[in-house]
């Protein structure tokens, strides 16, 4: 990672005044304080530089969010590829998961807490099939998990 993008990093000690296009880490704990300020909000957990058909562009995900009345958190689960998501130049602050906080540097372990956790469920919850990575949220409380945005509301 460049010294211009270690500077977009640093530890989140509120969610006031956040700056567009820095990177913000966090805990479970922090965002789901955070989710109770909105009558619904999406937290998108994402991996910089995907390219599967459930990754689909920031903007799209800002968008649909503005349309449908939601307040969103794109949450990035580590920094490869960074650049890859900086140059969609989505106009909004981004979030990561504090590792740190999970006491593991493994990103799919500690991935799978944060995200276990956002369901509340136990961190060490194992799942047979993966759930999804749209979290979705009604005034702080978890509502539903999806691998895509629902297709009946869907807007660019």
């Amino acid at each position: 990672m460049s010294d211009r993008q270690k500077d977009l990093i640093q530890p989140l000690n509120s969610f006031e005044n956040l700056e567009n296009n820095k990177i913000y880490e966090l805990n479970t704990n922090q965002l789901k304080d955070e989710l109770k300020n909105y009558p619904k909000a999406i937290v998108y957990v994402f991996t910089n530089g995907c390219a599967t058909k459930y990754c689909l562009p920031m903007n799209v995900y800002k968008n649909y969010a503005e349309t449908n009345g939601y307040k969103l958190f794109l949450v990035m689960n580590g920094y490869m590829k960074l650049n890859e998501t900086l140059d969609q130049m989505a106009e909004t602050p981004y979030f990561s998961i504090d590792n740190e906080y999970y006491g593991v540097s493994n990103r799919t372990k500690y991935s799978n807490y944060f995200e276990n956790e956002l369901m509340n469920l136990t961190k060490e919850t194992k799942h047979k099939v993966y759930p999804g990575n749209l979290f979705f949220f009604e005034n702080g409380e978890f509502q539903n998990v999806s691998m895509e945005l629902p297709k009946n509301l869907v807007s660019n």
